[in-house]
This record gives structure tokens, C-alpha cells and sequence, in this order.
């Protein structure tokens, strides 16, 4: 590839830029994000999205859970953002019996619940991933823990805070509408349990919706898939019937004799490759766009390092995840690089999680943009050499080096994935960013040559966490006050939200993120971040009622119009930072391209619709010192 050098300056840069736009061209398609299958939301695809971790005896009654049809907060969501919430809430001093937490899924953990397929492992390392390692006084078994531990811990600390009895799962909530008599939420609600439906409609005072970001199964639209007869699933629903094997055993016995074919290489099939790689009779691997794969150095964890060097005082959970957040920086790091991995060695990242000394307007985007553009290019340049470096097949190899930069897509880290190709059953099949063309009875068709498999496993990711409102996140509809449809509303107008957790127009409705909020590489910290500022507020909120009288009324919070008016401006003044994503390759940071095309009326909506692009910290910042101010400016209780 070509190398920026001293000699060549602006016009090596000047070829790269050219190279990123010609391999973002390959892979723009009219019908954007619309080119995929909503699984929860297709009937014809649903079977893509049943459960096979379900344990009937873990799931309680509705009406039981419900007894008086009631509840005084509501959390739709059991991953961490519920889990986090509720934590929180219980801290702040709202009792467990007064919570309940509801979610589709058979258990608590979200897409920690979900996706156990072989070699799952989350990117971030653990020490700042898993939540409250201090005050459960749990050290992780790796650097990078793996999806079965994540899972476990989720359950220890719903029991650690009380929560275990809160839960409600196998439960949908269809549809929420304020009553504005009442001042509370009427909620529908439906259990599909023992293969029975039951339908059950609640009153809760407060809601807050935590279903996450990447949550709900996508398929890529193409014709003939329901047309093949052979095994087929989606990697977060992963078929150990059909594959031998379990969540903790990875011997996927049953391969042996069948032709695998994965459609995917994103942050899940960077994992299950190597996996699937080790017994099955033949894999293909089917690529729309190479991913960017960094030394991910996985190892257990020292229990003498761990208590020596990371968990040595009291706060050393804190102050190692704002290391890492100072990290994503042009300017100069902290001398101590307490996590050191591969996300701290990208400086080019503040272009996904914002930059205090970013543009400061649209006209100063493009030199920005090309700024990160040259400061990433040793890191390109590092990457692709070690494709070269570990795919023994030169033809191969350039087929899987990355022609975007960091922040348009998440990094992946791993360390067998590339060399997996040097295996004589493994196959790239490389569609140039054009994808499948058709499915039949027994294979893939790609241009003129056609795949037979006897398993084919979507390892096609969720619906885009830029995509929908927190209405659909949670797949169901959010009715205010005079009939006003958050589905409706936040198109037209965006959100109207105070720090983009409670919004003017939803009283008594919390939210988790992300639009008008900011964001970290290490998603799971801002979850916690905006669990602290629901409960302060909900607390805060109480306590004026008290005072008021209020104590056992109904009473409503919300933010004033001015309030939320004066946080949208800020919010958009402080977004260009985040225009660096604006041309990149397709992906789900852009909705495969479509927010490059919105209209310029809409484009207004979308910069105060985004995230803070000063970063997160400079966002905690304006919001702790909000909460110590004491006087909830902006904040309405009636």
C-alpha cells in the first residue's frame, strides 16, 4: 500500500482518501439500511429469533410478577443497561419490591443472554468492562472475558443488589400511553410462556426503557433464503443441536463431515471462524467488507498482578476507565497508559468517541476529517503488514486488508483469525462489496459461481444502534401526552430531551441513551453513567414531591421546554466532531450510507439528534457538576 512519507506528503494522503472513497463507492446500495430483515418484526423470519437458552422454570406468571396489575417503576430491558438502572435505583433507595424488570429473553443478560456462540469474548478489556468490581470484590479470569463468564457475573450482581425476584421475562411490552389523569403510564404487556400467550395491561408511574443498542437480529435480505433446505441460523440464536458443542464446550463434533458457510466478518465472525475452522469438513467465508483485525494479546489474569497493579485502592475502577478515555486524544496522552491495548493505540478513534479540540463548525470538517486520516495511517500500514504477515497467500491476503479508517467501523481485536485462512478447508470468498446475489435449495450464489453448503450461519449483526428511537429499540410503541408518537415525533422534530435521558414531551419516562448523550468505546460505562442520572432524578423528583405534600400522589417529572431547547442547541453546537464518520464506508455508524445521503432540512434534526462530540468525559463533566449545583435546574415536578 502506498506509505505517507516525507517526500510524498499531501499527495500520498491524496491517493488514500482516493482509495477509502472507491472501496466506499463499491459498497453504497440504494436501499441502504432497508437492505436487511428485522427479524423481531417479520412474522415470515421469526423462527430466526426463538430462544434456545430457555429455561421454563426461571420464567414467573405475569400475573403473578403483577398480582395487583401494577408496579411503581418499570425497566424495559434486562441486559446491563436494566441491570445497571435498577442497581441504581436500589443504591438511591427505591426498594427492590418496587421494581420490575421485564425482557423477551429467559434470563438476565441481554446480548450477554443471547449470543453464547464458540469463542465468544467481549473487546474491551475486563477490569473495565464488568461493572462494580469493587464492590463485589470479583477479579476476571482473562484480560478479555468471555461471553459465558459476562453472562454468570450479570447474574451475580442481580442477586448481590436484590434484583433476582424484580425480573419478568419471556415478557413484551407492546405499548406504552400516558394517562394524563392518572399521571402514570398504561402498559400492555404479553408473556409467551409454555407455548401459551398471555396479555396483561399494567399501570406503572415510571418507566425507563434500557433495551440497549444491539439487541434485535438482522438478516440480510436476499432472495431464495427461505428457499434453502438445509440447516440455517443466526449467530445470536448459535444452534449447538446442529453444531455439537455448548456455551462451555467448544467441541463442535457434529461439523466434521459438513460444508459451513458464514455470511459475515464483522466483530462476530472475526470469532467464529477460527472455531468453526477446527472441525468442519470445508468453510467459506463470505466478505462484503474486510475487517480491521488488531493484536488482541488475550491472556488469564495474574491474581497477584490484578491485586498489586489495577486493584490497589479504593476509585481504581474510575480512574482506570477515564485512562482509557484520555487516551482518545490529538494531543498528548497521560503518561501511564493503565489499559494499553489496541483501542489506546488509535488516536484516530476520538473520530467515533468525540474530541474536546475538534471542529467546531460543518466548514471544518473536511480538514479534520483528513487530519485523522493521516494520523491513522501507521496504524492502516501496522494492520496490513500483519495480514501479510500471517496469510501465507499474497492474493488472499489483499482481499483481507481494511480500506476505511478506524472510527468507521468498530476495531476488532483477535489473535487467530487471519492465520485461520491458511487452513486447506477454509475458503474467502470475496464479493468485491457487493454481497450474495441468491440463495437456492443447497447453495449460495455469488455472481456466476455457486456455494453449496449443508449449514449457513448469519453472522450478520443487530438492528443499527444510530436506527429508531428508544420506541423502537424496544420494538413497541411510546404514546405521550395528547396522543404525541415518540415514533412520529422524534423523526419530525428529534428529541427533546434534558443530557438525553428524560425528554419534555414523555413525563415520568426515562431513557438510556444514546441520542443527545455521549458515548465511550466501552458502551457498558456510558449504560452506568446514565443509570446515575435517571436515579438522581427520579430521587431528586421524589423528594420535591415530598415536600409539595406529594409523597403518596401522583405527581409527573420532565424537563422545562427551555431547558430542553437550550440542551439541544448545546448538543448541536458540540456535534461536528462526530461529522469525521460523514463518507465512510457503509456500516452501522451510518445506517449502510444513508445518513451521508439525508436531505440538508434533515441533516438540522440529525446533529441535535447525535452524541456530545467533546467526548464522554467532557460530558460527565457538565452533568456531575449539574447534580452539584443541587437544584436540578430544568427539571419540572407537578
Amino acid at each position: 500500500m502506498p506509505i505517507i512519507s516525507k517526500e510524498s506528503g499531501s499527495s500520498g494522503l491524496a491517493e488514500i482518501q482516493t482509495r477509502y472513497e472507491q472501496e466506499r463507492q463499491k459498497r453504497l446500495r440504494d436501499d441502504g439500511n432497508s437492505q436487511y430483515i428485522e427479524i423481531a418484526k417479520s412474522a415470515q423470519y421469526e423462527h430466526f429469533a426463538e430462544d434456545p437458552w430457555l429455561d421454563p422454570a426461571t420464567v414467573k406468571s405475569l400475573h403473578e410478577k403483577f398480582a395487583d396489575q401494577k408496579t411503581e417503576m418499570l425497566i424495559i430491558g434486562a441486559g446491563f443497561a436494566g441491570i445497571q438502572n435498577a442497581v441504581r435505583m436500589v443504591e438511591a433507595g427505591i426498594p427492590p419490591e418496587d421494581i420490575r424488570i421485564i425482557d423477551p429473553a429467559g434470563g438476565f443478560g441481554g446480548t450477554w443472554y443471547w449470543n453464547r456462540y464458540p469463542g465468544l469474548m467481549c473487546d474491551i478489556e475486563s477490569y473495565s468492562y464488568l461493572p462494580y468490581l469493587e464492590e463485589t470484590g470479583y477479579m476476571p479470569k482473562h484480560r478479555y472475558s468471555q461471553g459465558e463468564e459476562i453472562r454468570e457475573y450479570i447474574n451475580l450482581v442481580a442477586q448481590k443488589w436484590g434484583l433476582v425476584d424484580c425480573a419478568v421475562f419471556q415478557t413484551q411490552a407492546h405499548e406504552i400511553v400516558w394517562d394524563d389523569i392518572a399521571k402514570d403510564w398504561s402498559v400492555t404487556l404479553t408473556q409467551r410462556r409454555s407455548g401459551q400467550s398471555e396479555i396483561l395491561n399494567i399501570r406503572s408511574k415510571f418507566v425507563t426503557i434500557a433495551a440497549g443498542v444491539l439487541n434485535w437480529p438482522k438478516l440480510p435480505s436476499i432472495p431464495g433464503i427461505l428457499d434453502y433446505q438445509g440447516d440455517m441460523f443466526h449467530s445470536a440464536r448459535w444452534a449447538y443441536s446442529i453444531t455439537g458443542g455448548s456455551p462451555t464446550d467448544p467441541s463442535l463434533a457434529k461439523l466434521k463431515d459438513k460444508r459451513v458457510l458464514v455470511v459475515g466478518t464483522g466483530a462476530t465472525a472475526v470469532q467464529i471462524v477460527p472455531q468453526l475452522a477446527e472441525w468442519c469438513k470445508h468453510l467459506y467465508v463470505v466478505q462484503r467488507t474486510p475487517a480491521s483485525v488488531g493484536v488482541r494479546d488475550q491472556r488469564e489474569t495474574d491474581k497477584e498482578w490484578f491485586h498489586k497493579e489495577v486493584a490497589h485502592s479504593k476509585g481504581w475502577q474510575r480512574e482506570r476507565i477515564k485512562n482509557f478515555h484520555e487516551h482518545f486524544t490529538l494531543g498528548e496522552p497521560p503518561s501511564v497508559n493503565l489499559v494499553d491495548d489496541e483501542w489506546t493505540r488509535a488516536p484516530g478513534l476520538v473520530g467515533l468517541t468525540g474530541y474536546t479540540e475538534g471542529p467546531k463548525s460543518p466548514e471544518e470538517i473536511p480538514e479534520y476529517a483528513a487530519r485523522l486520516v493521516e494520523i491513522d495511517i501507521s496504524r492502516q500500514q501496522s494492520i496490513h503488514a500483519r495480514v501479510d504477515q500471517e496469510v501465507q497467500d499474497p492474493v488472499t491476503a489483499e482481499k483481507l486488508k481494511h480500506w476505511y479508517p478506524v472510527w468507521c467501523k468498530r476495531p476488532l481485536f483477535h489473535d487467530d483469525y487471519l492465520k485461520t485462512f491458511n487452513r486447506d478447508n477454509v475458503t474467502l470468498v470475496d464479493t468485491e462489496g457487493k454481497g450474495i446475489d441468491r440463495i437456492t435449495a443447497d447453495s449460495v450464489v455469488i455472481g456466476e459461481e455457486a456455494f453449496e453448503a449443508d449449514i449457513i450461519i448469519f453472522a450478520t449483526g443487530f438492528l443499527a444502534p444510530p436506527s429508531g428511537t428508544p420506541a423502537e429499540k424496544a420494538n413497541m410503541s411510546v404514546i405521550g401526552p395528547n396522543g404525541v408518537s415518540m415514533s412520529k415525533e422524534w423523526p419530525r422534530v428529534g428529541p427533546t430531551t434534558l443530557h438525553g435521558v428524560i425528554d419534555s414531551k414523555f413525563p415520568n419516562l426515562f431513557l438510556s441513551g444514546p441520542q443527545q448523550a455521549a458515548t465511550s468505546g466501552n458502551y457498558r460505562f456510558n449504560l452506568d453513567e446514565y443509570a446515575k442520572h435517571i436515579s438522581y432524578i427520579l430521587t431528586e423528583a421524589k423528594r420535591k414531591a415530598a415536600n409539595c405534600g406529594s409523597e403518596d400522589a401522583s405527581f409527573t417529572v420532565a424537563p422545562s421546554t427551555e431547558a430542553v431547547e437550550d440542551w439541544g442547541m448545546q448538543v448541536m453546537m458540540h456535534a461536528a466532531p462526530m461529522g469525521a464518520a460523514m463518507g465512510c464506508t457503509p456500516g452501522y455508524f451510518n445506517l449502510e450510507g444513508e445518513l451521508d445521503r439525508a436531505p440538508p432540512e434533515y441533516r438540522m434534526i440529525l446533529a441535535r439528534s447525535g452524541l456530545w462530540g467533546y467526548g464522554i468525559e467532557h460530558w460527565l463533566g457538565i452533568i456531575e457538576n449539574w447534580r452539584a449545583s443541587g437544584d436540578t435546574k430544568g427539571i419540572v415536578v407537578r
